[in-house]
Order: C-alpha cells, then structure tokens, then sequence
C-alpha cells in the first residue's frame, strides 16, 4: 500500500497500458470535480475522481486512481490517439491550472484540476500535452508513428 505518489508509483499505474515500443513523455496528477459535487458541499470531495493523465508519443492516457485509503490502486484506464482529439488546453492559475480535453468524434469531454504540488513537475507537464497536441495536429496523417493492438 503506497503512502505517498511518487513517480515510481505512477510508472506502475501506467505500464500494464502501454503499447510495445510507446515511450511515457509527460505526465501529471489531478482531480475531476463534477458540477453535482458543488452541491454536496460537505460531502464533495468523495465524488472527486482522481486522475494520472499521461501523455505518450502515440496518444493520452487517463488512469483513474483511488485515494490514500485505497492505496492509490488503479480503477480504470481511458485512452485517445493525439489525433483523435479536437482541443487539449492547459488553463492559467497560481496553484491550479485546468487541462482541458474534448474530442467531438468520440463525445468525449474531461477538465482535469492539475495542483502545483501534487507531483514534482505538475504543470511543465500539462503545458508541454497542449504542446505535444498542438505538435501532433500539425503532422500529417501518414507521418504519424503506427499504432499497435494492445496484447490480451
């Protein structure tokens, strides 16, 4: 059971994941709070989901992950093709910036809370997907590295 989220730990999340050959460029840890956990101001925080996003030189990852009780265990996995996706956006903030992802083919829209300090390099990471997003949209489709089928 892990007491801290460290980035060995977040390897660990990650690699059952990835693809033979993907490489993990960035990655950062943050929150999904729905419109509804607002409401139950007292009881919000259990309806946060907590996410490891990871951006690889193929696509982006979203590993949801339990909290402290949980030892940090993974609970599920969401996965996108750079090319797949219409915006990913890295807001502005002193403490907090949100990373915005939204895809209209596959009706996909998550904003995930980065903190500061949740992990040692947060926001160079969610700065450097918009920049990953804004570097693969600009290839054309036949430079693109291939993508193999997951091994089951």
């Amino acid at each position: 059971m892990a007491f801290r989220f460290t980035d060995s730990h977040a390897m660990s999340l990650v690699a059952p994941s990835l693809f033979p050959g993907e490489q993990v460029l960035f990655r950062a840890r943050g929150v999904e709070k729905p419109w509804y956990s607002y409401l139950f101001w007292k009881l919000g925080g259990f309806l946060w989901k907590y996410w490891l996003v990871v951006g690889t030189n193929q696509r982006l990852l979203f590993v949801q992950h339990g909290g402290l009780l949980s030892g940090y265990s993974a609970k599920r996995t969401e996965a996108y093709g750079w090319q797949e996706l219409d915006q990913v956006h890295f807001g502005w903030g002193l403490f907090n910036k949100d990373l915005r992802v939204r895809s209209q083919a596959k009706r996909f829209s998550r904003t995930v809370i980065v903190p500061r300090f949740w992990m040692k390099g947060n926001f160079d990471a969610g700065t450097r997907m918009a920049q990953q997003w804004q570097q693969m949209r600009s290839l054309p489709p036949t430079s693109m590295p291939p993508q193999a089928l997951p091994a089951y």
